[in-house]
């Protein structure tokens, strides 16, 4: 019985009041998405964030974290994104790095009548991967992160979806000639959303406190957000290979100082793959430092505000 009122304990925390939530834009709370840029600048910890593959050769499986820190309160922020791949075809086994991204993102729309969130990225590969699993260079990546809520369509039971996407061109500056062009998508459900805002069945919801207070069965399932996430990349300019696509098909549970992502990986006209044996699984945790840690508002520049 301890090892109940334990967790009971440490789920009351996650979902009690405090600071304002993750990725919040007017009565919009958007989400972590497991690849896809984030729109929204913020102050999180991913970690872990993990991915596992079944192809007809072997395994592949990949853990890592991703570090943002705010510069300028709702505006720029700085990131740093690593994976530790392993891999294990043939018979043979290779483990290693995979090179460090440093992120650099302005969120120049954030309009939370329309819920809508454009935030242009700049990402840097760094050639800091191992040989075993990967090329060591360094590249660029400019791209457009972008989030929509539903909340001002005319359909009552169509505002609680949103979506979130980004667009970039991803380019080696150093060793092979790699070409990419790297579109995602991500399309969620609200439950929290469609409780509060549409059916106006919860009153224990406040935007500006995170979510629903409290621990029960009712708590956790309002707290759940539905979704299917579609990851792609294709080369350009004669670079070698083809399209790669994953889907990703899961859910999602929001608390006041965490967000905890499951989802199956459905790998789509993978070049090289084929047969029935090529699934997977991705699981995400992101940590909200500005709830866990309220001192991480500090900004080397400007003052900490909210969406206006």
């Amino acid at each position: 019985m301890a090892h109940k009122s334990l967790l009971a304990a440490l789920l009351i925390a996650l979902s009690s009041a405090g600071a304002r939530a993750h990725g919040t834009v007017g009565e919009r709370m958007f989400v972590e998405p497991l690849v896809t840029e984030d729109a929204n600048v913020k102050n999180e910890l991913n970690l872990p964030n993990m991915q596992f593959l079944v192809q007809p050769d072997g395994t592949w499986r990949s853990i890592g974290f991703s570090f943002e820190k705010t510069l300028y309160p709702g505006r720029f922020s700085v990131s740093l994104d690593q994976d530790r791949t392993y891999v294990h075809t043939d018979g043979r086994s290779a483990a290693g790095w995979e090179n460090l991204d440093l992120g650099l993102k302005w969120e120049a729309v954030a309009n939370a009548p329309h819920e809508l969130v454009l935030s242009p990225m700049l990402v840097i590969g760094l050639p800091t991967g191992s040989s075993s699993v990967t090329d060591a260079h360094t590249s660029l990546q400019p791209t457009l992160a972008y989030a929509k809520g539903f909340g001002d369509v005319r359909s009552r039971w169509l505002r609680p979806f949103a979506i979130q996407g980004d667009f970039g061109y991803d380019a080696s500056v150093t060793g092979p000639r790699d070409r990419q062009l790297v579109y995602d998508e991500v399309l969620a459900y609200s439950l929290p959303y469609l409780n509060h805002n549409v059916r106006h069945a919860d009153d224990k919801y406040e935007i500006e406190e995170g979510l629903r207070r409290g621990f029960s069965r009712g708590a956790f399932f309002g707290n759940l957000f539905p979704f299917v996430e579609f990851n792609s990349t294709t080369p350009v300019n004669g670079a070698p290979g083809g399209t790669s696509s994953v889907l990703r098909p899961g859910v999602l549970w929001m608390g006041m100082y965490v967000q905890v992502s499951a989802a199956a990986e459905i790998p789509i006209d993978m070049p090289g793959l084929s047969g029935p044996r090529r699934y997977g699984a991705s699981i995400l945790v992101d940590w909200f430092l500005d709830d866990i840690f309220p001192k991480f508002n500090w900004t080397p520049f400007g003052r900490h505000r909210n969406h206006q």
